[in-house]
């Protein structure tokens, strides 16, 4: 279970989304996702582009233009983006990086 956002990560998504907007605000949760996934090990840019990570960006880009940045949205982003690295690191073999972290 992902934990509720707190305030100030709300505050945080909301000033990033002012500053970059939607798509690029997608790809910072992604990169978060993909950080808390495999410990820091790995960034988003050290995997494969795969069509899962383009289909959770897609996804969350629009939360983020019907939704801004509150609780809610930020708790499904992470929720979307965690779904999509771990089927990234499973299409490529890296589970036990997830398992390890």
């Amino acid at each position: 279970m992902i934990p509720q956002p707190t305030v100030e990560h709300v505050a945080r998504l909301g000033a990033y989304l002012a500053k970059h907007g939607n798509r690029p605000g997608a790809f910072f949760v992604l990169r978060g996702a993909t950080k808390k996934a495999t410990g820091g090990s790995l960034t988003l840019s050290d995997l494969p582009d795969l069509p899962c990570v383009m289909n959770a960006a897609d996804e969350i880009e629009s939360l983020f233009e019907s939704e801004g940045a509150s609780a809610h949205a930020l708790q499904l982003a992470r929720e979307m983006a965690d779904e999509a690295v771990a089927e990234l690191l499973a299409e490529d073999g890296l589970e036990e990086l997830k398992a390890e972290s």
